[in-house]
Order: structure tokens, then C-alpha cells, then sequence
């Protein structure tokens, strides 16, 4: 149960006591005469709903007689009711401090507790609380909460005794220029920021997605993202951008093909320009509230908060994968381990794709909404970890975005106490040691063109698990920048392959299996056109040492070449040996030739027609680089295809 909950249900534990006109005269603690008249009075006030003269009227009473707890109940149960809980709760602490052990002052006690927690006087509220249950163990509210909300306190008191060193600065101008902006997100090389924009808390005022790119060390003026994804008939907010930039998912409210009251949808950028948006569809969306969307860094994994039947509680987490296809698969609850009986959303999934952030009042917080995280995958999570205080606190915190590599945070929050009129603005702060993702990841951005023409290409980018041979990322450059981003994790050893109809794919190799240099990479790449004479290296395929004996991991590569030769039918290729110049040229040019021979009976062994293929080496000769080095070396012992 939030908090906003518990002070409802709790202050029914008095409301008749602090409401009702008109009280008995026998039953108030004051002997005054004139206190007494008073306080009838601003019953009559009260019921007349002139509440603030009551309230003046009552103020005047407490000024002379001090002891007058049912003014001060009185007093207080008004400002409940015009939901001013901060002067509520003054004079309900007030009270409670007079009359510490009264039976029927149960219910004050226990109001007093809740908006003491609500407000983070964690103290105050644990004796409250302590003295709700002292003087009133059989009530069945107090007996099955008090005890609970005690033990938060304790917690919150002890996460305040260790805070963690966070310290968020405000994004300034021309950011934090409208009413409410929240839930920033950023690309992996961040220098696009995309955000949500709220003018006023009327029916005029519209919720859109704007952006902002970082150029000459400052954030340029926020724009609308693109007028075909922000409309002027509905709500469009709370998105999430792929680590490319290329493709962005957000909810919007209101529109004719929702299938809920908020739906999630999707719009790619091609070129430079965001398409339509489309709904997910039915496997992500359903006929209840469905928002809070965060893309994974390759854009085939969608997290997502849904208040669909069938949960843990009233919001759940969700997860869909996207199929070969490009089809969402239906979203499975991400289990026990995230989802609690209370409230859990606003999942962020770092460029890791195993450290999930998340908000939620279910589990042991500081009150309201918490931040949390946790690892793991699906349905396979580990204990989510409080973030700790100050970056969590007795307000609702609901919103985080962390950069690829670990370091910097972002995150929105209320300018001051949370109601109707209060702004939201953002913030970014240097994540602590302790909450950085389990592991760190970089990315490679650069270009890809025509080796011949220079010209730049739209070319499908693959990173590949080399140990497992499973895709973690594809994206499609601009066609017309030629621009490409892949996020590379660490603890992997990669393959990178650039495919285009009528060229040779481009094959890389990063291993970051032990993570020496992490930073940023800036790579072209050049296609080659396929004709005769036309040759391209292949950087994936591995030997032992002075063996010519393929390693498994050379399978990855060796799938590419078959797909390649079987999508090329009319080539004819050669694969070309070469080796470094240690050694003799005899054992060299045995060496050489074994190796190509090697992946010529592979491919030979899974179908592909020998008249197609033929193999030959060339020992130490045509080197590509100097001898004279262990790199020189490495690069020249290395396996091409020859277009004959």
C-alpha cells in the first residue's frame, strides 16, 4: 500500500473525532467556558464548509488555552480535509505529545505516525506508531500496519545513517524552462537528449516529447521531437530511445487505435526523419494502463509498466523480446524477484542488458517510491538493492536513465512538496561506485562507406557474441550520413559484420574479454564492391598457434562466408592464406595453404558446391603491414576471400 493509502485509511481511524458537530461538552479536555463556546462555533464554521475561519477561530482558541487537544485535533482534521498534510500534521503531532497515553487518542496517535512518515520524520513516526499499539493492540488497522511501518522506520533511519555521495546539480537553462519536465533519456555518445514536456495541469496544456542535442559544452534550445510523433489531440510522453538513436518507443493517451486507457509506440528514424508512430500491438499493449517503456540497448528488448489483471500488484513490470522477424513476442511478467503487491514501474535497463532500475513502494524503502535495482534477465533476477539515501527519499522517486558507461545519472523530481501545483524538473548527477551496472560497456560509433566512391552507405551493422553466437545488437546505418552506433559490453569477446547487397561484408573483431582501454571507439568502415579482383579479410576466423586446426569460435564467421556464398551464387571465390615472415617460406607456404584448405572442407562439409569455392596460400607474401612488429605480424597471418 503507498503512502497516500495509509494517511487515507488511517485518518478514518479519527475523522470522527476531529469532523463531527457537534461534540458534547463533557467530552472535550478544556474546562473553559469561553474555549468551549468557540470551539462550537467553529463547528458551525465547519459544517457550513467555512473552513478557513474555523480554522482562525480555532487557532485563537490553542493561543489562550494550550491544552485544548480537540482544538488542535479539530485544526487539523480541516487542514486534512484541504489537503494541507503539512499543517495536519503539526497539529496532530502537537496533540499527540499532550495526551501520549489515552485509549480513545489512538486514531490521533496513528494519523499523526502516518503523516510524520509521509513527510520522512522517521523518528517522530516510529513513536507514534509505537504509541498507537501500546494504547489500542486490538484495533485490527493499527495492529496489522503499526508494526510494519515501524520497521520501515527503522530502515529509513538506518539507510540516513549511511548516505550514499550523490549529489545531483539542476540542468540549467535552456533546460527546466517549462512547468514540468521529467524522464530524460539520452543516446549512447550523449549528445541527444530526449524528454517529456508538461506546460499546466489543464485540459489545453499538452504532454509532447522534445529534444535537445549538446553542441559547444551546452544543451541547445529543446524542440519538438517531430510533428509526426507529437500530435494535438493526445498525450505523447515517457519515452525511450535505442542506443543508435534510430528508434525511440513512448506512450501516448488518447489515441483512436489505443487499445487501453496508454498505449506504448513505436517510431523508427530513417534517414533523419521519425516515421508514423505505430501502436506495438496487442502482445505489449492491453486494455488497461500500459507506459513507462525502456528499450534495451539494441531495441529488441522492451521493458514496460502495465496495470493489467494477472499481477504481483496494482502495476507490474513487464517484458517483451522482439522475434527475427521484428515482431514483439507477448510480454511476461519479470516475476516475484521485481514485482511486489504494491507499485513497481518506471524500469530502465542499462546498455548491459542485465542491470535493471526500477521505482517501487513494495519494497523496504524511505516511503512513497523508492529506486531500486537489481541483476539477472526475464523472469531471473537478484534481490533488488535499495539505491540508498540522499538519492532516494521520503518523496515519490521514480525516474532514472544512467549513461552506457555507468558514470553519469539523470532523473526528474518534484521541485518541493507534491501536490497538484508543483513542477517537476531535472536533474544529473555522478553515479555512486556502489549502484554503477554490474558490468561497464562503451560503444563504437563512426560511418560506413563505398571503398571506391567514398560515398556513404546504409548498411546493416551486426554485433555478435562470439562465445555464443547470439546477435546482441543490429542496426541499420543512415543512408545518407552513413552514421552507425553499437553498444560493446565488457566480459565479451565480439564479431562485428557490416553487410550490403552487392558488396563483401566488412568483418571486426573487439575482445573485451578482460576490458584494458573502454573508452569511446571511432570506426569507418569501407565496403567493397563485389567483382572480380575484389578482396576483403576475414577477422573472425582462428587458428592455434602454428595449427591449422579451425577453433570453435570460428563458427560465427564461418556461417557469415556460407550465408555470404549461398546469397552470392554467381561468385566464384578463392580463400587466401597468409602468414607473417617467421619461419621458413616452405613451412610458411604449407602453413598458409593448410588454413585456407581447412575452411574450404568446412564449407565444403555444410553444402556448399566445390565449384564455387577453391583455396590456396600464399605464405609470408603480400603483407599488409610491418613485419617488424607483433602487431605488424598478427595482421598479416590472417585469412582472405579473393572474388575471381
Amino acid at each position: 500500500m503507498n503512502k497516500l493509502k495509509v494517511i487515507a485509511a488511517i485518518f478514518t481511524l479519527f475523522i470522527g473525532i476531529c469532523v463531527k458537530a457537534q461534540t458534547p461538552s463533557a467530552d472535550l479536555h478544556t474546562k473553559n467556558k469561553k474555549s468551549i463556546e468557540a470551539y462550537h462555533q467553529a463547528e458551525l464554521l465547519q459544517k457550513e464548509r467555512r473552513w478557513s475561519e474555523a480554522i482562525n477561530l480555532l487557532n485563537t482558541i490553542i493561543q489562550k488555552d494550550t491544552g485544548f487537544v480537540e482544538a488542535y485535533l479539530k485544526a487539523g482534521g480541516l487542514y486534512m480535509a484541504m489537503g494541507d498534510k503539512t499543517s495536519a500534521r503539526r497539529y496532530f503531532s502537537k496533540a499527540s505529545d499532550m495526551y501520549p497515553s489515552v485509549k480513545s487518542f489512538a486514531g490521533m496517535y496513528f494519523t499523526a505516525a502516518g503523516l510524520n512518515y509521509e513527510e520522512g520524520k522517521y523518528e517522530k513516526a516510529k513513536r507514534y506508531f509505537q504509541q498507537s499499539l501500546a494504547v489500542l493492540p486490538t484495533d485490527k488497522r493499527i495492529v496489522d500496519q503499526a508494526p510494519l511501518y515501524i520497521t520501515k522506520c527503522d530502515y529509513a533511519i538506518e539507510l540516513m545513517k549511511h548516505p550514499v555521495d550523490f549529489k545531483p546539480v539542476l540542468m540549467g537553462p535552456p533546460l527546466n524552462t517549462f512547468f514540468s519536465q521529467s524522464h530524460p533519456v539520452l543516446t549512447a555518445d550523449r549528445q541527444t537528449l530526449y524528454f517529456t514536456k508538461l506546460t499546466g495541469l489543464s485540459r489545453q496544456d499538452q504532454e509532447d516529447i522534445l529534444v535537445s542535442t549538446y553542441k559547444d559544452n551546452a544543451w541547445t534550445e529543446p524542440v519538438s521531437i517531430s510533428s509526426n510523433i507529437n500530435s494535438p489531440v493526445a498525450n505523447e510522453g515517457t519515452c525511450s530511445i535505442s542506443m543508435d538513436g534510430n528508434s525511440l518507443v513512448f506512450v501516448a493517451c488518447g489515441k483512436a487505435d489505443g487499445l487501453g486507457s496508454c498505449d506504448i509506440y513505436i517510431s523508427n528514424k530513417v534517414n533523419g526523419v521519425w516515421s508514423k508512430p505505430t501502436n506495438v500491438g496487442s502482445a505489449i499493449n492491453s486494455t488497461d494502463w500500459d507506459s513507462h517503456p525502456c528499450l534495451s540497448a539494441d531495441g529488441r528488448t522492451l521493458y514496460f509498466t502495465s496495470a493489467r489483471k494477472g499481477g504481483y500488484g496494482k502495476e507490474d513490470i513487464y517484458i517483451s523480446h522482439m522475434n527475427d522477424q521484428g515482431d514483439w513476442l507477448p510480454a511476461v511478467n519479470a516475476g516475484p524477484k521485481i514485482n511486489t503487491s504494491g507499485t513497481d514501474y518506471s524500469p530502465f535497463i542499462h546498455a548491459d542488458g542485465r542491470t535493471l532500475y526500477f521505482s517501487s513502494d513494495g519494497w523496504m524503502g524511505l516511503g512513497g517510491l523508492d529506486i531500486f535495482y537489481s541483476s539477472g534477465s526475464d523472469t531471473s533476477w537478484s534481490v533488488p538493492k535499495n539505491l540508498g539515501y540522499p538519492l532516494n527519499t521520503y518523496l515519490n522517486d521514480e525516474t532514472l536513465f544512467i549513461t552506457v558507461d555507468g558514470k553519469k545519472g539523470y532523473y526528474s523530481r518534484f521541485k518541493g512538496e507534491v501536490n497538484y501545483t508543483t513542477g517537476i524538473v531535472m536533474y544529473e548527477f555522478d553515479m555512486p561506485d556502489a549502484f554503477k551496472p554490474e558490468k561497464l560497456s562503451t560503444f563504437a560509433q563512426g560511418h560506413i562507406y563505398d571503398k571506391q566512391t567514398k560515398k556513404p552507405l546504409g548498411a546493416r551493422v551486426e554485433l555478435i557474441d562470439i562465445a555464443s553466437g547470439k546477435v546482441t545488437q543490429s542496426v541499420m546505418s543512415d543512408s545518407i550520413t552513413g552514421q552507425y552506433t553499437v553498444v560493446i559490453t565488457e566480459g565479451k569477446e565480439y564479431a562485428v559484420y557490416v553487410n550490403k547487397k552487392q558488396y563483401l561484408f566488412e568483418s571486426l573483431n573487439f575482445d573485451y574479454r578482460v576490458a584494458k582501454d573502454f573508452n569511446p571507439l571511432t570506426l569507418d568502415v569501407y565496403l567493397t564492391p563485389i567483382k572480380t579482383g575484389s578482396h576483403v579479410t576475414l577477422n573472425n576466423i582462428f587458428f592455434p598457434t602454428n595449427s591449422y586446426k579451425l577453433e570453435d569460435k570460428s563458427l560465427v564467421e564461418l556461417n557469415k562466408l556460407i550465408a555470404f556464398i549461398n546469397l552470392n551464387p554467381n561468385q566464384r571465390i578463392e580463400l587466401s592464406g597468409y602468414t607473417d615472415n617467421v619461419g621458413s617460406a616452405e613451412s610458411n607456404m604449407t602453413l598458409s595453404t593448410m588454413r585456407a584448405k581447412a575452411v574450404y572442407d568446412y564449407l565444403i562439409s555444410k553444402g556448399i558446391k566445390s565449384t564455387f569455392i577453391t583455396y590456396k596460400g600464399y605464405g609470408a607474401s603480400s603483407p599488409v603491414a610491418d613485419n617488424t612488429t607483433e602487431e605488424g605480424r598478427q595482421k598479416n597471418r590472417r585469412l582472405e576471400i579473393k572474388i575471381l
